[in-house]
């Protein structure tokens, strides 16, 4: 009777274990299609009764309990998935640099003949012209139209430019700007990432491992880190009861049931200000470099920092792709070097025609008549220009002195009715040779001249084709030549990164998917074996329960 009630229990016992099973398959079937589920598989054990069972055979076997369920295995390739995140990363990095050197070609798209190229070719003509007709007040305000375009170019340029960084990392000064960056966003989702993976990690510490609730909760974990992956690099550490501490760039920012770590954005600015800066006057690197970095990420927990500047950690995703848009010391084009390129262009612009325009021996017409130079004589007798050198480029009123492509104008001396005359157009290295009859040999002054230190006098159309060591020894068009040779195959080389880093990560989710995916030919094998197994214990309860039956006949 004993042995009847315990096959009974095994038989109740199997049907149990087996139609928890076929639920596990259809869990499995019914998620075939959802993104990010794993295939979980019953794995079956003997069930045991505790006691001593000895030699006695008859013991042994009423020892037995039948079927339990061990654990629901999930199937998951921890390297595999941790390979993929890092892959991840790198691809939304190169799409992020390839959608800022997509923009920026478009900026140094100069095929219209209206960009910067086409602007400095206008501006060279309107002086040659000038060297032929130097006594020509035509020529001269021609002269002056071509570098007000010209300059109008540069700060549309570079207007375009800080519109491009300010759209991925704000101004660097304004909370507004910074808010309505790409980072703020991107910064502010990829925290709540960070408190989603908390919350994840607290539910897995409180469940029994290998049961289907915990599987669920792995399969959120592991989506979680990939879409974390997609803002920065990561590097997880897994317990026993599947929470994992993260950290990027080598610093923690969750571990099990708490956040660690958030990142926080300000403006470089502010940044400055907090930390006794100028910006960007003194903003530099640990070697002394200017930075031209617009927003930074600190690292805080609960309102305080725990480290402050962290961009230079964060290399991975699509924030490493956004900071790597306006660092000077990045590898690749990017917009902030464009920016500084474009500085050091009408820096270099307004450096060589300034000068040559004030050489203390160049002379100009005078304006009350354009057939002769207009001279003085000194207190000692000698001729001077009488000191009415001025400057061809300068700033706009408000930005200062320092040039650069945001701020450069044309001098409003030259734009007066007399101004177009101000623009020297003789020089007498040996003042002994002084006539004021000599109009326009400025323009034919080469480098056979020399000043009194010995270095060559260049000229104002000599200039075009003048090496310069700010312009790494190019001439002004061979430089921006090489920027826009520059900004294109950065495009280029970016798109391949992009292409190439693709097909790995498409690769690595295929094998990710193939290994994790539900197979309908395993589920249905997996299905009949459990739906046989629980048609014979059925068969053997109905067997149990008849000879029971029978003995509660006999016994009447």
């Amino acid at each position: 009777m004993v042995s009847l009630f315990s096959s009974m229990n095994i038989a109740a016992g199997a049907l149990k274990v087996n139609e928890s099973a076929i639920s596990v398959v259809s869990h499995n079937v019914a998620n075939m299609n959802t993104e990010g589920y794993s295939k979980q598989k019953v794995n079956l054990t003997t069930r045991n009764i505790s006691g001593t069972i000895g030699n006695n055979v008859e013991a042994q076997i009423r020892s037995n309990g039948g079927v339990m369920i061990g654990n629901v295995m999930r199937y998951n390739n921890d390297y595999l998935n941790n390979y993929y995140r890092t892959q991840v990363s790198d691809l939304n990095k190169y799409e992020q640099e390839l959608g800022n050197l997509g923009d920026l070609a478009e900026i140094f798209d100069d095929l219209d003949g209206e960009g910067i190229d086409g602007a400095l070719s206008s501006f060279y003509e309107a002086l040659n012209n000038l060297q032929e007709y130097p006594a020509s007040s035509t020529a001269r305000i021609n002269f002056i139209e071509s570098a007000k375009t010209l300059t109008s170019v540069l700060n549309s340029k570079s207007l375009q430019l800080d519109q491009l960084n300010a759209k991925a990392l704000g101004d660097g000064k304004t909370e507004d700007s910074l808010k309505n960056s790409q980072i703020y966003t991107k910064i502010t989702a990829f925290n709540d990432k960070l408190a989603e993976l908390a919350e994840v990690n607290k539910a897995l510490q409180v469940t029994q491992t290998g049961t289907l609730t915990a599987n669920n909760l792995l399969d959120r974990r592991d989506s979680i880190l990939n879409e974390i992956a997609e803002y920065v690099d990561i590097q997880t550490k897994e317990a026993s009861n599947g929470s994992v501490t993260l950290y990027a760039g080598g610093m923690e920012l969750v571990k099990g049931a708490s956040v660690t770590g958030e990142l926080e954005i300000q403006t470089a600015n502010q940044y400055c200000v907090d930390n006794g800066m100028v910006y960007p006057d003194d903003w530099v690197d640990d070697e002394g470099n200017p930075r031209s970095d617009l927003a930074v990420i600190n690292i805080v927990c609960e309102g305080t920092v725990i480290v402050g500047d962290a961009n230079k950690e964060i290399t991975g995703g699509s924030l490493g792709g956004l900071l790597h848009s306006g660092d000077l010391n990045a590898d690749g084009m990017n917009p902030g070097k464009a920016k500084d390129a474009l500085n050091k262009i009408a820096k270099e612009i307004a450096n060589m025609f300034n000068t040559y325009n004030k050489r203390d021996d160049a002379f100009y017409i005078n304006p009350n008549d354009t057939s002769k130079l207009y001279y003085e004589i000194d207190a000692s007798g000698n001729i001077t220009n009488g000191g009415n050198n001025v400057d061809i480029f300068s700033t706009k009123a408000g930005t200062g002195t320092t040039i650069d492509a945001s701020n450069i104008t044309v001098n409003s001396d030259l734009l007066t009715d007399d101004g177009c005359w101000k623009i020297a157009c003789a020089y007498f290295q040996d003042m002994d040779k002084f006539d004021a009859n000599a109009v326009g040999n400025a323009q034919n002054v080469g480098n056979s001249l020399y000043d009194a230190n010995g270095a060559p006098i260049g000229s104002f159309l000599g200039t075009r084709s003048e090496k310069r060591s700010s312009l790494n020894g190019q001439s002004l068009e061979d430089f921006y030549t090489g920027l826009v040779g520059q900004v294109a195959a950065g495009g280029n080389n970016a798109q391949n990164l992009v292409d190439t880093q693709s097909d790995i990560v498409d690769s690595l989710y295929a094998q990710i998917k193939s290994n994790n995916s539900v197979d309908l030919n395993e589920e249905l094998v997996d299905l009949v074996k459990y739906q046989t197994a629980y048609a014979a214990s059925a068969k053997v309860f109905n067997v149990v329960n008849s000879c029971l039956d029978d003995l509660m006949t006999l016994g009447r």
